[in-house]
């Protein structure tokens, strides 16, 4: 059987899987990060993780593909860590380390994000497609996009920053430095602020006994025809619909992913996501891709893992 280690780097917990080719989770572990003690034993972590997936599995490194890698931050082509803001590290040659320690077996390292992208693309609601998009909705919003079943990385290696996307120029200060960008609006802090706004205004809403104030609760109010809730799901959800039809005119995937914490509101949120994306996507377009929930969920980064390297 062919198969590849996969790994999800987090700030919190390092999640591991043996992968087979099919996508097939074989066997799958977690350790503690444990971050504050640097890349090195961050490292070491991985290492011993990967090593006992094998061992229960009665595999050697050798029998392996290889060990892919996603990290929540800006990686190069090189397998530097330019940036990972939760592991509060800056350009850190984690690749090297690696292989340091994993002598004559492969190691990629991408973006997380990325990862997830590839795995939804070969994997998971685009299984077998050409091209695909991903959003992750959370704290942030986070993206990867596969091209010819490859990830794409662009001229700087960090291509998919859909977050990053400005959709209402001059709009409120994202945590980037700039203004109007996707996150700021439709992200967690900015599903929050929206709600508080119309509350402050004096609106009756149940939210108003809801503390503290949650993406979830405000989901499960909407769900009740709450008319706060379901103002600030719309304001969301317009602003990431104007995102997919910004990617829909200008690459024109076979399937646009939602994916993320939020995401998991399931059609209170698609639904109109799809229909602003169907407002603001040239005619001709929308028809050709399809726009849906992403499937993989929590496994999506192992996944996306082992497949950089199968």
């Amino acid at each position: 059987m062919i198969f590849a280690l996969g790994i999800d780097l987090g700030g919190t917990d390092i999640k591991g899987a043996i992968v087979s080719s099919d996508g097939e989770i074989l066997r799958q572990d977690r350790v503690a990060t444990e971050a504050s003690n640097g890349a090195d034993a961050v490292a070491d972590r991985i290492v011993s993780l990967a090593t006992d997936l094998l061992d229960s599995q009665g595999a050697s490194p050798t029998e392996a593909t290889g060990l892919g890698i996603g990290v929540p931050g800006v990686t190069r082509a090189d397998g530097t860590v330019v940036l990972a803001p939760n592991l509060d590290w800056h350009h850190v040659p984690f690749k090297s380390k690696l292989q340091q320690r994993l002598p004559g077996m492969r190691v990629e390292i991408d973006n997380d994000a990325n990862l997830a992208a590839l795995a939804e693309a070969r994997a998971g609601i685009g299984a077998g497609c050409d091209t695909l998009v991903l959003l992750t909705l959370g704290t942030g919003i986070g993206g990867g996009v596969v091209i010819d079943g490859s990830i794409h990385h662009g001229a700087s290696h960090s291509a998919g920053e859909v977050g990053h996307m400005t959709v209402l120029p001059g709009g409120p200060l994202c945590g980037c430095g700039k203004r109007g960008c996707l996150e700021a609006l439709s992200a967690t802090s900015g599903m929050l602020d929206h709600a508080r706004q119309s509350l402050e205004a004096g609106e009756k809403s149940t939210l108003s006994d809801v503390g503290p104030l949650t993406p979830k609760a405000i989901c499960d109010a909407a769900h009740k025809g709450d008319r706060v809730a379901t103002k600030t799901i719309d304001h969301v959800t317009n602003y990431i619909g104007i995102a997919v039809a910004n990617l829909l005119n200008v690459l024109s995937p076979d399937v646009v992913a939602i994916g993320g914490g939020i995401s998991a509101a399931g059609d209170l949120l698609l639904n109109p996501i799809v229909a602003s994306a169907r407002t603001h996507t040239l005619e001709g377009l929308f028809e050709s891709t399809t726009i849906g929930l992403a499937e993989l969920g929590n496994d999506a980064g192992s996944i996306g893992g082992a497949y950089l390297v199968l």
